[in-house]
């Protein structure tokens, strides 16, 4: 009896400790420097998906890889390194430093002095007091002007890729770049192998244009600014050999008796006047945007001519459920007063989510009144258009679509 009452003591007590944090150093009580304030948002975007959102190694995306990422809430592993370490870590990837090419590179998207406001948020989250980080004499604050060396024009990479985009050795050097050179595979899934963070690419060359690819990788800021993916300072004829690479991964191609929708050309007029008529039979713009105007749900279609083959423009409204865009998957919630909401993620940190129903309304749930939540396999896109619209009306809204251009 005195056993059993001297292991529940025991047991109280280390359960105490755990609660209160005196068994461990809770950097969420911890003070934060300015410094590591600024580096929290930038961890939280880039870096929280793997290395996870209070630097455990736990991200979503951790399990995908090769190799762990380092648990950068483990004091003893970062007291050990010197701030610089860690700086050129960052700024330079895993290959950079010596270490594995998964880690990608972000000295080519975020300025010094976000760099060191990384290395900051790192100490902090290791609750490491001992080696305070402070910003060097003349930090840049600038985000650096990438590509540094010129890449070709769109209608320059357009002509080339024509001529030589199939050659086999081309597209052999670029599957061992995207495969084991750079850290594309970390990110990006190829045939369930690969990471969660960005798109599946297995087709790629069904989904994205040549054009598309070449322009997103050589500088994904110059056409998403905030995009999670960094610039990786790939050099014209490294853009050139992972382009071919992905273009060639073709997939299975679309249903045969859907090529009826190709067969004619439709009128980007009226395509134009479908996809925003609040009362018409398609209301597209309800959920997507373009040039800033229609709703937040769905992804932004805004370059779709350039950027999405027709092919899989027409899969998109015919089976929608096929390919969900990344950062457009249906999220369920369950919440501790027995209430389901259901909407497109667009924020999470370590206290709340943030949401955007269908209806477009913004939410803002924080965890504490949250059961239990989990992402949908399914698209809030609707999936009958094929049944309620002509085969006209699909040709009409393609043609508008295809007007949609990326200038460049």
């Amino acid at each position: 009896m005195r056993r059993v009452l001297f292991n529940l003591l025991i047991l109280l007590i280390l359960s105490w400790a755990w609660l209160t944090g005196t068994m461990a150093a809770s950097t969420e009580s911890e003070p934060m420097s300015p410094l590591a304030g600024q580096g929290r948002p930038l961890f939280l975007h880039y870096c929280a998906a793997c290395h996870g959102v209070s630097g455990d190694g736990d991200g979503y995306n951790a399990e995908q890889l090769d190799k762990e990422p380092a648990e950068l809430s483990n004091l003893k592993f970062i007291a050990k390194k010197k701030n610089s370490q860690i700086y050129r870590a960052i700024k330079f990837g895993g290959q950079g430093v010596k270490k594995s090419q998964l880690m990608p590179v972000f000295g080519h998207t975020l300025s010094e002095e976000e760099l060191w406001s990384l290395v900051a948020y790192v100490r902090h989250l290791a609750g490491d007091k001992d080696h305070p980080v402070v910003l060097p004499d003349k930090t840049s604050k600038i985000r650096p002007a990438t590509p540094s060396k010129p890449h070709d024009s769109v209608k320059a990479f357009s002509g080339w890729f024509a001529k030589n985009g199939k050659g086999s050795s081309l597209i052999n050097r670029g599957e061992k770049l995207f495969r084991k050179k750079k850290s594309c595979f970390a990110c990006h899934q190829l045939e369930d192998e690969g990471g969660l963070v960005g798109p599946d690419l297995s087709r790629a060359g069904f989904t994205y244009t040549p054009e598309w690819i070449f322009t997103w990788i050589g500088n994904p800021q110059s056409v998403k600014p905030k995009s999670k993916m960094p610039n990786l300072g790939l050099d014209n004829e490294e853009c050139r050999a992972i382009t071919a690479f992905l273009a060639s991964l073709k997939g299975e191609r679309i249903k045969k008796q859907w090529d009826v929708y190709l067969a004619s050309a439709g009128d980007p007029v009226k395509g134009k006047k479908l996809f925003f008529d609040s009362e018409g039979k398609a209301n597209c713009g309800k959920c997507h945007s373009v040039n800033g105007q229609g709703g937040r749900v769905g992804p932004q279609l805004s370059f779709a001519g350039t950027s999405r083959t027709k092919a899989f423009l027409l899969e998109s409204i015919l089976k929608p459920k096929a390919v969900i865009t990344t950062g457009y998957s249906s999220v369920l919630i369950l919440t501790k007063k027995g209430k389901f909401i259901t909407g497109v993620k667009t924020n999470e940190d370590d206290s709340s989510i943030d949401l955007i129903d269908k209806e477009g309304n913004v939410l803002h749930i924080s965890k504490d009144e949250i059961k239990k939540y989990k992402t949908q396999k399914i698209s809030i896109m609707p999936g009958n258009f094929k049944d309620i619209l002509s085969q006209d009306e699909v040709r009409h809204l393609l043609a508008y679509l295809g007007t949609l251009k990326l200038s460049n």
